[in-house]
C-alpha cells in the first residue's frame, strides 16, 4: 500500500492553527477598524486553501459542495432563529455534528463561513475574524476528535465535547478579542476580569450546544454517515488518527 502522503495534513495544520489565527489578532492590532471584511475574506481564504488542496488530484464533486452548503445553511439559520435570546445559539452544535461526520476540514469551512455570513444578520465587526476562527477551530477539533472514530457513537461523549470546545475554546477566542479591542486594558488583572465577566454567557452558550448535541448528533450522525459513504462524499477526507 503506497504511503500517504503527509504535505495535505501540514498544509491544514499551518493554515489553521498558524495562518488563521495571525491574520485576526494583526487584524485588530495593526489595521483599521473598518478592515474587518478584508481580514474576514483573507481568513476565509487561508480557509479554503488546505480544503481544495486535498482535492488537487481529483475534481471535486457536486454533492460535496452541496453537502457543504447545506450545512452552513443549516448552522446560520440556526443561529438567526435564536437572535433574540443571547448565547442560546445551535450553530456551535450543529458544527459539531459537521466535523464528526465530514472530517477538520469541513468542520473548519463550515464553522468560519457560517460566522461570517450570520452576521450580516447579527452585525459584523473587528470581533468577526476571531468568531470565524473560533468557530472553526470548533468544527476542525471534533473533526481531529471524532472523524471515523467509535467515540463518535457515544452521545454524551460528543455532547460533552461540544460543550467543552464552546466553552473553553470559542468562548476563550473571542474573550480575547475584547481584550485586545480594549485600550483601557492595562494589566494581566484587568484582562483575568473580562474573562471573568464572560464566563456566564460561555456558559449558557455551552449549555444550549450539550443539550442540542444530545439530540440531534445520534440521528444526524447517523443519516449523514450513511450519505458520506454511499455517495463516497468526502470518502478521502483527511484523518487526524
Amino acid at each position: 500500500m503506497p504511503k500517504k502522503s503527509t504535505l495535505p495534513l501540514i498544509v491544514s495544520l499551518v493554515c489553521f492553527l498558524g495562518l488563521c489565527p495571525l491574520v485576526a489578532v494583526l487584524g485588530i492590532l495593526f489595521f483599521e477598524s473598518r478592515s474587518y471584511y478584508l481580514v474576514a475574506v483573507v481568513m476565509i481564504v487561508i480557509a479554503i486553501v488546505p480544503f481544495f488542496f486535498h482535492f488537487e488530484k481529483r475534481k471535486m464533486k457536486t454533492s460535496e459542495l452541496v453537502t457543504v452548503a447545506v450545512m452552513i445553511s443549516i448552522c446560520v439559520v440556526s443561529r438567526i432563529f435564536f437572535i433574540f435570546l443571547p448565547q442560546v445559539k445551535p450553530m456551535c452544535a450543529f458544527v459539531v455534528v459537521t466535523g464528526c461526520t465530514f472530517g477538520a476540514n469541513v468542520g473548519f469551512v463550515t464553522g468560519a463561513l457560517s460566522i461570517f455570513i450570520s452576521n450580516f444578520a447579527f452585525g459584523q465587526g473587528m470581533f468577526t475574524p476571531f468568531q470565524m476562527l473560533a468557530m472553526g477551530l470548533v468544527g476542525f477539533l471534533s473533526g481531529v476528535i471524532f472523524y471515523k472514530k467509535d467515540a463518535v457513537k457515544n452521545r454524551l461523549t460528543v455532547s460533552l465535547t461540544g460543550a467543552a470546545l464552546c466553552f473553553f475554546l470559542y468562548g476563550f477566542i473571542v474573550d480575547t478579542c475584547s481584550v485586545l479591542m480594549l485600550d483601557a486594558v492595562k494589566s494581566w488583572k484587568e484582562a483575568v476580569g473580562i474573562y471573568a465577566s464572560g464566563a456566564l454567557f460561555n456558559l449558557i452558550h455551552a449549555a444550549a450546544t450539550f443539550l442540542v448535541l444530545m439530540i440531534v448528533i445520534k440521528p444526524m450522525n447517523d443519516k449523514l454517515s450513511r450519505l458520506r459513504i454511499k455517495y463516497g462524499i468526502f470518502a478521502d477526507q483527511l484523518n487526524y488518527s
